[in-house]
């Protein structure tokens, strides 16, 4: 399968579309090292899938102003609101004109880290994606659980899947080392609320195992 690029300011996006399929999948990611799995991937699960980086990670990811973590880190500022509105009204479109997708498509939002944050604060907020993906989901962000607990995802008939590292909640940082305990009270509600979930505790820490955890995602979402 052949990649293609496309750059709006800052973003990068790298994209492979399939020919018989209106499924697309959008992954959110903080480093430009997918070619490879991108390729395959596309054939695999019979998707097109567009790989997007080059965000203001701190501050395109988080949906409100917060504290930054570590101690002494800057402040989240909190532009996912902005950012959603430029991947959903300027990118994608762009994306899928030139894939050749017209009309309906059936989208999924892959997120890792804080793009995981992301791609769950923006599902009860729209219906524009079908189905998410979320591999270690900063969900120890500050009034994130709260909030969450305060929305309605009953009408959500797509898929979700969402993975944490074992060793993920052994941080030596306090804050970072309740992700466990969010994800296991984010994961419960989901499951209240009859969303379609899917949840795993995987091997290894933050950011290990990167294609083997977007392939078990991919797998959750696509395949039967």
């Amino acid at each position: 399968m052949k990649i293609d690029i496309i750059t709006f300011g800052n973003l990068t996006c790298r994209y492979c579309g399939h020919p018989d399929s209106r499924k697309i999948a959008y992954v959110l990611y903080p480093i430009e090292n997918l070619d490879s799995w991108l390729e395959k991937a596309v054939d695999r699960y019979k998707t097109s899938i567009a790989v997007i980086t080059g965000m203001d990670w701190d501050n395109d990811m988080t949906p409100w102003p917060a504290p930054g973590v570590p101690k002494g880190s800057p402040t989240f500022k909190g532009l996912a609101p902005q950012f959603l509105d430029e991947l959903t009204g300027r990118i994608i479109p762009v994306i899928e004109k030139n894939i050749g997708i017209q009309g309906t498509a059936e989208r999924t939002l892959v997120g890792v880290s804080l793009s995981g944050l992301f791609t769950l604060w923006q599902w009860p907020e729209n219906d524009y994606f079908n189905n998410i993906a979320i591999l270690s989901g900063s969900f120890w962000y500050k009034d994130f659980v709260p909030w969450v607990l305060r929305q309605s995802f009953a009408a959500k008939s797509g898929r979700c899947y969402m993975i944490l590292g074992r060793d993920e909640p052994n941080s030596r940082n306090a804050i970072f080392a309740t992700v466990g305990k969010c994800t296991e009270t984010i994961t419960g509600y989901l499951h209240s609320q009859k969303v379609d979930i899917t949840f795993e505790i995987v091997p290894g820490n933050h950011y290990q195992f990167q294609t083997e955890r977007l392939n078990r995602a991919m797998s959750h979402i696509y395949l039967p």
